[in-house]
């Protein structure tokens, strides 16, 4: 039998683990993590948004150009509040390191008609309330054009690179996830009325809600509804012959959270403090298709801007209905096949001499074979080739899979990921038709294999970047009420996330610090 292109999964007892040691070299202290800031030349590009006034009066000028709220919104990103923050910037020695950048990019001059402090706090609301607030829409596009193109300075989805669709490289793909910052206050109801009688107001978060977080069950958050009616094979007869798995027991590790959820889209390459963060939303409650919406949604927008992008990884919140978007716009979605998933009737091969029934299981093409028992069961088809054939107005996806057989090894062209419609296949042939939801069932690349296990790691890294944003933040939560003041909390993590990105690439742009130090750590003995 041929060898499966994407191979088996390594069991977890033998798996080498890919991420090296942290090191002392590797710690970014919080002072030069706010010269990484100061230096970043996105935050003064990105300011020129906030240059045009947004009324018909612009008014007297402010203390301070608007440029130095930008970076007071990212420093408010590694210092977790903007009262500390403030107070970091009341420092002259720390305020001449924020004036030494702005001389490094917009002059001497510039930087000497700035006040001998930075801004209040105070001056921090006012500006935050009239000035970025009423922007940051623009404020958010403009970020995403930046952080795209700092992406490709840094080597991140290179359009001219080689593009292996069956194994892309870790920096050819977008990983995205949705986290929830917990609420700035527990409560969840204006006022309330203690034992004595005596009502008390307490301050709500308009944004906040109840939201499930953590566990391994994240394929049922936004169910999409298995449309298959039929038997697959296009006769309409319905034999509803089906091979049934044993059911999954659902997760008790998920919890509630009171807070707010976002979604972010980043890429990185290889060695620590490399993710560049590309785009992200709020996801609104009560939104029609829910994290999945917005995510779908934020991907669409960085695939049609980046020709370098190979796919998305992305969890179990992403079903058939947006595979079947990513795979037509040319790109791979790599994710989890749901748990819920039943094998299903595919088609059955007539080769004159020899018939082989075909079902879909665990996100391949598997044959049914019957037993000396008397009983059924699927054996998994080997893939040669992974396909990807485009047409005027779409992609299609095709998995070469060799089919074993005592009179010699046949080869079928299998279409995965894409759930045709009337029109696009024969009268009566369209996967709509026939009610088989083939992206929900077939993957592009399939989950139990060793190459979906290597990928999938890069969406599993995303968690640390959640990690970072939950720690910076004072006391663990989000430091705004309300969705707009709280993306811009979110942005300004981002940035400073980015700025130490930039200086990392700066200072090692070949990533050599990663592979002499891996190299490194292989050679060391075991007991070291």
């Amino acid at each position: 039998m041929p060898d499966d292109l994407f191979g088996d999964p390594v069991p977890r007892t033998i798996r080498k683990k890919a991420a090296r040691r942290a090191l002392e070299t590797d710690i970014r202290t919080i002072s030069r993590r706010m010269r990484d800031v100061a230096f970043f030349e996105d935050i003064y590009r990105l300011a020129s948004v906030l240059d045009t006034p947004t009324g018909p009066r612009p008014g007297h000028p402010g203390v301070f150009p608007p440029y130095v709220y930008v970076l007071f919104l990212a420093l408010r990103g590694i210092h977790g509040s903007a009262r500390y923050c403030a107070a970091e910037l009341g420092d002259p020695v720390l305020w001449e390191e924020i004036r030494k950048g702005v001389a490094h990019h917009l002059g001497e001059g510039e930087a000497s008609r700035l006040p001998e402090a930075g801004p209040t706090r105070h001056q921090w609301q006012y500006a935050q309330k009239t000035l970025l607030i009423p922007r940051l829409g623009e404020l958010c596009e403009t970020f995403a054009d930046l952080a795209l193109a700092q992406a490709l300075r840094q080597g991140l989805l290179p359009p001219e690179a080689r593009r292996s669709w069956s194994s892309p490289q870790r920096h050819q793909l977008i990983a995205g996830d949705g986290t929830v910052a917990k609420s700035p206050t527990l409560s969840t109801v204006p006022y309330s009325v203690d034992a004595n009688g005596v009502r008390r107001r307490h301050r709500v978060d308009p944004a906040s809600s109840w939201q499930k977080e953590g566990g391994g069950n994240r394929d049922d958050e936004n169910p999409t509804p298995d449309t298959d009616h039929g038997d697959g094979d296009g006769d309409g007869d319905g034999d509803n012959q089906e091979v049934r798995e044993p059911k999954d027991s659902r997760d008790s590790d998920s919890t509630m959270v009171l807070g707010s959820k976002f979604v972010v889209f980043s890429t990185r390459h290889r060695g620590y403090l490399r993710r560049v963060f590309l785009r992200f939303a709020h996801v609104p409650r009560n939104i029609e298709g829910g994290e999945a919406a917005v995510a779908l949604e934020l991907a669409c927008a960085i695939l049609d801007t980046a020709d370098g992008c190979l796919g998305v990884l992305y969890d179990g919140a992403f079903r058939g209905m947006h595979r079947d978007v990513i795979a037509r716009r040319g790109r791979l979605l790599i994710n989890k096949q749901h748990k819920g998933a039943r094998p299903r009737y595919l088609r059955t091969l007539d080769y004159g001499l020899c018939r082989h029934e075909l079902w879909s299981q665990q996100g391949r093409a598997h044959e049914r074979v019957f037993l000396d028992t008397g009983t059924t069961t699927l054996l998994p088809l080997p893939i040669l080739k992974l396909q990807r054939r485009a047409s005027p107005n779409t992609h299609r996806w095709y998995h070469l899979i060799a089919v074993p057989c005592p009179r010699g090894a046949h080869e079928h062209r299998e279409p995965v990921s894409i759930t045709t419609t009337p029109g696009e296949r024969d009268d009566g042939q369209s996967d709509t038709e026939t009610g088989f939801h083939r992206a929900e069932h077939l993957l592009q690349i399939p989950g139990n294999t060793a190459t979906h296990q290597h990928l999938y790691g890069g969406r599993e890294d995303t968690e640390s970047g959640f990690s970072q944003l939950d720690r910076s933040l004072w006391n663990r939560r989000m430091i705004a009420f309300g969705a707009d003041a709280q993306s811009l909390v979110i942005l300004g993590f981002l940035l400073a996330q980015n700025a130490t990105s930039a200086a990392r690439y700066r200072e090692d742009p070949t990533y050599a610090d990663a592979d002499a130090e891996t190299a490194e750590g292989l050679t060391r003995s075991p007991k070291n």
